[in-house]
């Protein structure tokens, strides 16, 4: 079982990105707006466009972003496994399967604690030269998948 628990302190709300690259580094950074700068058009009403549009650049590429917004009842939250909970190695998965097999079967529940890191209101995802296609782009649809189902075993 995971169980989440938010910070004592008060947590600034963060923006999150999905770029259309990898990056290997996972954390925090500091981003200065020389590197980083998104820009937001408002829709036009000349172009019968009902979206404002997003644009940014990445390494000297164009980036189009479509923005996903977390849903009234929802939260988004970047979480930390932290180093009190490391991941159990196979020596310690087996001596506790020992030890349950002796008494009720064999499951193994492994219990962590996460805490909350950063919060988000809106996603950001970002695709080469044009906005996402959001029947086509994993993300969109996983994140939109994901919403139905909590709703569904939620019971919303």
């Amino acid at each position: 079982m995971i169980s989440i628990k938010k910070q004592t302190s008060s947590e600034t709300p963060s923006k999150a990105n999905i770029l259309p690259c990898r990056i290997k580094y996972t954390g925090p950074t500091s981003s200065s707006r020389q590197l980083w700068n998104p820009t937001t058009q408002p829709a036009r009403q000349d172009d019968n466009a009902s979206v404002e549009s997003h644009t940014s650049y990445f390494r000297g590429r164009k980036l189009a972003g479509t923005k996903l917004v977390v849903p009234d009842g929802y939260q988004g939250c970047v979480l930390d496994a932290g180093a009190a909970n490391p991941p159990l190695t196979g020596n310690q998965k087996r001596e506790m399967l020992y030890q349950d097999d002796e008494e009720d079967g064999g499951d193994i529940e492994e219990s962590a604690e996460w805490t909350t890191a950063a919060s988000f209101g809106e996603i950001m995802v970002w695709g080469h030269e044009i906005a996402v296609d959001g029947t086509q782009d994993g993300a969109v649809r996983g994140v939109e998948e994901w919403m139905g189902m909590a709703k569904i075993l939620n019971g919303y």
